[in-house]
């Protein structure tokens, strides 16, 4: 459980407690908690942990704070369940609809009795919603257009969320002595943005005792199917876990396969086939002996590393098993060797308090020296035109870089470099002047309004903004939210080819929502000669583990220290800036610029 789910939380009681006519104070309080525990900038654990801490939070009072507790401790809470009770059978994707508030939701309830979405659609598609005061054809195309979007989005989880629950699993049942190997396999260990499951992997001669662990830990809510080595259970939060147990000589080859993918498996089993084994969950098998009889000097595979070497191919990492040429590159030679957490060296892209950020620009370097050993942090709080996150002018923008020269002068463990998320208009022009931006180390340059332009308009709008001399970076290109928002209309081709043009970096975002850019166009990126930025968008100092979602797409999209600019050092980075800057400021005839 973290931050972010615990808010998801209070806000949906908000939106129950006013379906349900509740007094508008009760409901503001929920909604302020919820923003509250989201800025607040000290972990989760610290927060449950140290007695009346959460009452500390301005906006949290005594009941809401023991809503909290309950929640993140148990997966529950009884006062939420009670107002469930009284809403709509489906009311959990009812809500995930865009468009549908709580008033609106009371009126279909009231006057046509939608429970369900294949009510809602139906009531939709025979007019009977347009009879409605309030609800017009247009407001129908887009409760319909909502309803497709949440039927598409069902049973899927971001990464973190099914990655913590697993984690939590496994630290449990390592502690038994029956298990020899414990490891997450399937798409989890694939490290794919969105999952449906969660699959775990045993070696273990004794497999009951675990097994009893297993269905007794406190995130199952109940067992779908359980058999002598395999358990299905669906956890409190809604996703299905699976239990596999295997002898230890097979741990390898198990664990190749539940890691997946399906069309990976596919090809390295053809592959096997071709030199004359049969390969599957158990073993390698000569292809004309019985499954007892392993082939001759396979006996000593131990690891996952084996079996690849045995198959002529060099070892592919999880993050590629997904058939997109792998294996080709492998048997070639010619993996390449994945950028890791110990390449990175500076932090960029992060919000502090001078806008919608939680924490001050100190707390903000410091947890980065401390977290990831960062020698240098970029502060990028939002532009002007971004009323709604406390935006700077260029007058706060100003003064934030006198208290960053201020704190460089005093610090010796880390620098932070002064940048700004510029805002890209609606015509590709950006949120502040070039005079502005001139005095800036980093520049990142996003989306946040006018979503809904044309794929011309849209791809125009960004592409110009890429021209602009001090565009140092895109930020996350398709403003896409994972489970919540498609991305826009976007000619994403045409995109990459102008920065590649520009020599403008493309971000990689590892807000977990995000992780945008997509790893599935990181190598097309790449071909083009395109360098990234892997930035948390930290909110907080909690926001700054984002970089580890950030680099788990990286590694997906095949990419090396050599592509992404924070394993550069800070000189380093900077004359890669200057340069790009000075090309185009040559491109645009404008003279060359200095970065002081």
């Amino acid at each position: 459980m973290d931050k972010k789910q615990i808010a998801n939380m209070l806000e949906e009681m908000a939106f129950l407690l006013e379906f349900h006519g509740e007094n508008v104070f009760k409901i503001r309080a929920f909604q302020n908690a919820a923003r509250a525990l989201g800025n607040a900038s000290e972990p989760l654990e610290v927060l449950l942990e140290e007695p009346g801490r959460l009452e500390q939070i301005k906006g949290i009072g005594k009941s809401i704070a023991a809503n909290i507790r309950e929640y993140a401790t148990t997966g529950r809470c009884n006062e939420l369940e009670e107002l469930r009770k009284k809403a709509p059978k489906d009311f959990e994707n009812l809500i995930r609809v865009p468009g549908l508030g709580p008033k609106r939701l009371r009126v279909l309830v009231d006057e046509l009795g939608i429970q369900t979405l294949e009510q809602l659609e139906r009531a939709c598609r025979t007019g009977e919603v347009t009879k409605l005061p309030g609800f017009g054809e247009k407001t129908v195309e887009k409760l319909l257009a909502g309803i497709a979007q949440v039927r598409s989005f069902s049973g899927q989880w971001l990464f973190p969320q099914g990655w913590e629950m697993a984690i939590k699993i496994v630290e449990d049942l390592k502690s038994l002595r029956s298990v020899k190997r414990i490891e997450i396999a399937g798409s989890l260990r694939r490290r794919k943005e969105v999952v449906r499951d969660i699959d775990i992997l045993v070696a273990t001669t004794d497999p009951e005792p675990i097994a009893a662990r297993f269905v007794a830990n406190v995130l199952v809510q109940s067992v779908v199917a359980q058999g002598d080595t395999k358990i299905s259970v669906v956890l409190t939060n809604g996703m299905q876990a699976d239990l596999r147990m295997v002898k230890p000589d097979a741990f390898p080859f198990a664990l190749q396969y539940f890691t997946g993918s399906k069309e990976h498996n596919t090809h390295l089993r053809a592959r096997a086939k071709k030199l004359g084994y049969r390969l599957n969950e158990y073993g390698l098998f000569p292809e004309d002996e019985k499954e007892s009889a392993r082939a001759e000097g396979l006996a000593s595979v131990r690891e996952e590393e084996d079996i690849y070497r045995a198959l002529g191919l060099q070892y592919v990492p999880p993050e590629l098993r997904e058939d997109l040429g792998e294996i080709e590159a492998a048997q070639k030679g010619e993996l390449p060797t994945l950028v890791s957490k110990e390449d990175y060296r500076g932090i960029l892209h992060c919000h502090t308090n001078w806008s919608d950020g939680a924490d001050t620009i100190e707390e903000m370097a410091r947890q980065a020296r401390r977290l990831w050993n960062a020698e240098y942090i970029a502060i990028c709080d939002h532009s002007q035109s971004a009323s709604y996150a406390r935006g700077l002018d260029p007058e706060r923008l100003r003064k934030q870089l006198q208290t960053i020269a201020s704190m460089n002068k005093l610090s010796t463990d880390i620098v932070v470099l002064g940048g700004t998320e510029c805002d890209i208009l609606p015509d590709g022009s950006l949120d502040f002047p070039g005079e502005v931006l001139d005095q800036l180390d980093f520049v990142v340059v996003s989306i946040h309004s006018h979503f809904n332009m044309s794929k011309e308009q849209m791809t125009q709008r960004i592409c110009r903004a890429l021209e602009h001399p001090c565009a140092d970076v895109l930020g996350h290109v398709s403003g896409r939210l994972l489970l919540m928002r498609e991305p826009y209309a976007l000619d994403l081709d045409k995109v990459l080819d102008a920065a590649a043009r520009c020599r403008t970096i493309i971000e990689i975002n590892g807000d977990p929502y995000r992780l945008d850019l997509d790893w599935r166009f990181c190598r097309a990126a790449k071909e083009r000669g395109i360098l990234f930025a892997v930035n948390p968008d930290a909110h907080s100092v909690g926001g700054l583990r984002n970089i580890e979602f950030g680099m788990n797409v990286a590694r997906k999209g095949w990419l090396t220290r050599s592509d992404v600019v924070n394993c550069l050092s800070r000189n380093d980075l900077l004359t890669l800036i200057r340069e790009n800057r000075n090309f185009r400021r040559r491109l645009a005839g404008r003279g060359t610029y200095s970065i002081s």
